[in-house]
């Protein structure tokens, strides 16, 4: 948190495998605590843990967060350019240009009734459609 300013580590960080490999492992717990699953192998996710880790910023849903923020970003580009049409290689916020032909291919995928490879729920896609990214 430090030094990134939050908690969203993801799976796969690279920098520190067994830091992403151990947040997963929380995750995992708290989903399945969610379930009415009380203990998964060696973790036992107890109330006091869960607080610790939400006073830190920690996120559960590392999906939600991530969309979310480049939402926002997203919004903050449309308001200084007056459109959605974020170059791939965005020289001021690159990560911001690849997830918006993310978020199009694979509601494109979604519109022809494939698979999606990511996750983009109904919730998102309006988000997504009301700021003009997608489905205009």
């Amino acid at each position: 948190k430090e030094e990134f300013g939050h908690c969203t580590v993801p799976n796969n960080y690279s920098d520190n495998t067994s830091l992403g490999h151990w947040c997963d492992m929380m995750r995992t717990a708290y989903s399945n605590l969610q379930k009415g699953r009380r203990k998964v192998g060696d973790i036992n996710l107890k109330p006091d843990r869960i607080e610790r880790l939400e006073e830190i910023g920690f996120k559960w849903h590392v999906h939600d967060a991530l969309f979310h923020k480049h939402y926002h970003e997203l919004v903050a580009f449309k308001e200084k350019f007056g459109h959605c049409n974020v170059p791939r290689k965005f020289a001021n916020n690159p990560p911001l240009g690849l997830w918006c032909k993310a978020m199009q291919i694979t509601y494109n995928r979604i519109q022809m009734g494939m698979k999606p490879r990511r996750i983009l729920s109904p919730d998102w896609i309006e988000l997504l459609q009301e700021v003009g990214l997608i489905g205009f």
